[in-house]
């Protein structure tokens, strides 16, 4: 499994990387990461020609669980991804 923790994902932010947040419209809409890719987890399955495959995509979810499990969905279906561990909680966590 592809995964990354929020030290090295920070060391990232600031090259030219994919960030596909996975959280609800909402929530992204509360606050997120600059060129962050709004797919929330429910329309994820009818979007994936929405990807490219061979871009590498940062997975972020509120706290990382479902982060996990939807990197581990698109690697199955041909696509590059990493999860973020602990997602944008640990992220913020980390700015604090």
């Amino acid at each position: 499994m592809n995964l990354i923790n929020i030290q090295d994902f920070q060391l990232l932010l600031n090259q030219s990387i994919a960030i596909l947040d996975i959280r609800d419209t909402s929530a992204f809409s509360e606050g997120h990461l600059p060129d962050a890719i709004s797919m929330p987890t429910t329309s994820l399955p009818n979007r994936l020609n929405e990807l490219d495959e061979n871009t590498t995509y940062y997975v972020l979810s509120h706290s990382g669980r479902r982060s996990d499990i939807i990197a581990q969905f698109l690697n199955n279906h041909g696509y590059k991804a990493i999860h973020v561990i602990g997602g944008m909680k640990a992220l913020r966590k980390e700015a604090a």
